[in-house]
């Protein structure tokens, strides 16, 4: 089984985060949000290019709500990079753990440069000034022993490590991942979660297009809005499950039909049944959730 992989944002919205102006930056697919406390949040997400460019969605989201953002890509559970935006000031880049050297992952975009080598008093002095802009108290002493392990004497995993660095910055009631509203192992949910779907056909067609200004297929774009609308629906409770699920059954068939060898098959027999039995999680989400949830510190 492998380890972590996905970006972990922190920010204060008035909002859900996941409709902040910028979130989409961090990537689409919203595994699971939290509420810290008063108005902070946590989403963990990921995108189809991932790493991410940590450094201009957090700027974008800072601008957006007028707060301070944290955010982390980590990779494999073994690392992570860094980026602590205020409004109007973009953090640089910075590599956990071992900030002061470099490792074997690749933590940006290829057109991007790695994060360069930091001293770890400097980062937690860094995160120290962020959570004071941010209106909280940080446990300096906590930063600087964090952010001074190294990867080789760390018995934890990098994930769980940037949970302990929220705390320490100030945010420590870290709540319980809230309720999804689709059943992600259902068809026709399951396919966007396992990356096979008309959506990851649309990317790999514009790979292959390129920019060389031919027309965008309509399938495409309803392949794409589709897939972060079924991603973003996941965390609003009251959504119309089963016409979402025949919305995307619609996008299926329209892709089969403009693209013949896209032979997709939907089955909505388990999603009504899943429906028929009020809603009950599958167990893959339930130790999902109850992993997630262990990393709680609220109960409420």
């Amino acid at each position: 089984m492998g380890g972590y992989w996905g970006t972990i944002v922190v920010a204060r919205s008035r909002g859900t985060l996941i409709d902040a102006d910028g979130i989409a930056g961090f990537g689409h697919r919203h595994q699971w949000l939290r509420n810290l406390h008063d108005g902070w949040q946590m989403l963990e997400t990921g995108g189809s290019d991932d790493p991410p460019d940590l450094a201009g969605p957090a700027a974008a989201l800072a601008a957006s709500t007028g707060h301070p953002v944290l955010a982390a890509y980590v990779s494999d559970g073994h690392c992570a990079v860094l980026c602590a935006a205020l409004p109007g000031q973009p953090g640089p880049p910075t590599h956990l753990w071992n900030s002061d050297r470099p490792c074997g992952y690749r933590h940006t975009r290829r057109d991007r440069a790695e994060p360069v080598e930091r001293d770890p008093g400097e980062v937690a002095a860094e995160l120290v000034a962020w959570s004071a802009a941010a209106g909280l108290r940080a446990d300096s002493g906590r930063l600087r022993e964090l952010l001074g392990q190294h990867d080789d004497d760390a018995r934890t995993r990098a994930d769980d490590r940037w949970f302990e660095v929220v705390k320490a910055a100030g945010l420590t009631r870290i709540g319980r991942v809230l309720p999804h509203a689709l059943p992600m192992d259902q068809s026709p949910f399951a396919d966007f979660e396992r990356y096979v779907s008309p959506a990851y056909d649309a990317r790999i067609a514009a790979l292959r297009r390129g920019d060389g200004g031919s027309p965008v297929p309509a399938w495409e774009t309803a392949a794409l809005a589709m897939e972060a609308e079924v991603w973003s629906s996941l965390h609003r409770p009251g959504v119309d499950v089963l016409a979402l699920a025949r919305r995307a059954e619609r996008v299926f068939l329209d892709h089969a039909a403009a693209e013949p060898e896209a032979a997709w098959t939907v089955d909505l027999t388990g999603l009504e049944a899943w429906l028929a039995a009020g809603a009950v999680p599958g167990w893959a989400e339930q130790e999902a959730r109850r992993h997630a949830n262990e990393r709680a510190t609220d109960p409420d």
